[in-house]
């Protein structure tokens, strides 16, 4: 029940409180109960609800006569009034009529509570918010005709099916906070925002409903906070405490991340036993992760806990913020409370558009087997004239070894030298020690005494390159 001292629905056996069982398939009264000394029913008025016959007596064909309208029963019922479904005889048209229960005897407050309550309403035409036809009064009864939503509300929902998947959550919640951000952008805060309050037609569509405690912004996009109302386990932390932190946007922000903690874990952020404890759950306790009762995707999570966050400042600026998020969410893009890194924005982008992820991975594809094709052929290519490069070393050391043997020292160095510079620039060190040691060896060839014939008792000439002038030594010596 939305009232200023609400008292919560018995709690179920598992102890979460049944939200469904006295809400209304319209709209859910708002009133102030302080008020309520001023509004005993009285017996001279057989409109009026009584202690034994609650309501108007639609049995009664002179009291289901209602003006343009007849009342054909009664939809829902609220702290002080009660939600008719009515035909509205000039248009032909099915409406809701929510009346007053206290009559003749309502107060000014009361009837400015409703007055307040129909105009803020009129000023809003939106597809997601419930309209208000006319406000007007019969016999003396206050009332307003609105539009006659046919479902059932959110909470009902909630109640019969459980927490929503998440996607269908999100996606309910976008639509619902791009009403509420209509409904800021023309200066009204609805300050009541939850399950209850929020209608789900044949067709799946929510509309906003009951604006009993809405409050005008002001120039400052801000209220003074001049007294406790809304429902415990949806209202902000400002909305606890009077003359503390102005009400804003933000304040319905809060309420929208609570109604989205429902959606997806099957009850509000905090909930006790009674609406005092909840408020001191609501000023002291921190909000649980949805995570730890149901499981919830982490982008989702991140985004209900930044409406939950206790200081205005901290939460979404606008809802029209929250709703965008929610869209970046559903498309499977990174959302603004929960950054991605390049390997999850292109995972993310392929969730988002599989056909050209799949085109983009052909491609590549493509091109890494082209370039890999080329790059074997490349080292084969490299391999065949490292070959060839060897196979020319050897077949030098074989001609420098050759031309040894035939005495032409000079000849055989220049082959084992240019064999040296290109190992070198190869960096083939193990080749190069190799090509040294053979030079080193005609070094010592070079200068060795010439042999002597064991026969003839006389030195055989040496090499040629002892005998061609004597210089032969020295020269190889410049060479290497």
């Amino acid at each position: 029940m939305t009232m200023r001292a609400p008292e919560d629905p018995p709690p179920t056996p598992t102890g979460i409180p049944r939200r469904g069982w006295a809400d209304p398939i319209l709209v859910r009264v708002a009133l102030d109960t302080t008020t309520s000394g001023l509004l005993a029913p009285s017996a001279s008025l057989p409109a009026v609800a009584h202690a034994d016959r609650p309501g108007i007596d639609l049995e009664d064909p002179q009291q289901r006569e209602f003006g343009d309208y007849e009342l054909i029963e009664e939809i829902g019922r609220g702290g002080m009034g009660c939600i008719y479904r009515a035909r509205q005889r000039n248009l032909g048209r099915e409406v809701a009529i929510k009346l007053l229960s206290a009559g003749l005897r309502a107060s000014e407050a009361l009837i400015e509570s409703l007055r307040r309550e129909a105009q803020n309403a009129a000023l809003l035409q939106h597809p997601n918010i419930v309209v208000v036809h006319e406000m007007g009064d019969h016999a003396g009864l206050i009332y307003f005709a609105m539009q006659l939503v046919r479902g059932r509300s959110l909470s009902q929902c909630l109640v019969a099916d459980g927490p929503m998947p998440p996607r269908d959550a999100a996606t309910l919640l976008r639509t619902v906070s791009e009403a509420v951000d209509y409904a800021h952008r023309l200066g009204v805060l609805h300050l009541d925002l939850k399950p209850g309050n929020i209608l789900i037609d044949d067709s799946g569509t929510p509309l906003v409903a009951d604006f009993g405690l809405a409050r005008r912004l002001e120039q400052a996009w801000e209220v003074v906070n001049d007294g406790i109302s809304g429902t415990p386990s949806y209202m902000a932390p400002e909305q606890a405490r009077v003359h503390g932190p102005a009400l804003s946007p933000a304040t319905d922000v809060w309420a929208l991340g609570a109604v989205l903690y429902e959606l997806l874990t099957g009850q509000p952020p905090f909930c006790a036993g009674d609406p005092a404890r909840t408020l001191q759950l609501l000023l002291g306790a921190h909000v649980r992760r949805p995570s730890r009762l149901h499981p919830v995707p982490a982008d989702l999570e991140a985004i209900c806990l930044k409406c939950l966050s206790k200081e205005p400042g901290r939460r979404y600026a606008s809802a029209r913020a929250l709703a965008d998020d929610l869209g970046r969410y559903l498309d499977g893009r990174a959302v603004s409370v929960r950054p991605l890194n390049a390997l999850q924005r292109l995972a993310r982008w392929a969730q988002r558009e599989p056909q050209f992820a799949l085109a983009a991975a052909l491609v590549l594809s493509t091109l890494l087997v082209g370039v890999g094709i080329t790059v074997v052929q490349w080292q084969h290519a490299e391999a065949n004239a490292q070959t060839v490069i060897v196979r020319l070393w050897h077949y030098r050391r074989a001609a420098a070894a050759q031309l040894e043997r035939d005495g032409d020292a000079p000849a055989a160095l220049a082959q084992l030298l240019q064999n040296i510079r290109e190992e070198s620039a190869a960096g083939r060190s193990d080749q190069v020690r190799d090509d040294f040691l053979r030079i080193q060896r005609l070094r010592e060839a070079a200068d060795a005494p010439p042999a002597r014939d064991p026969a003839a008792g006389a030195a055989t000439p040496a090499p040629d390159t002892r005998v061609q002038g004597g210089g032969g030594s020295a020269q190889m010596r410049r060479q290497t």
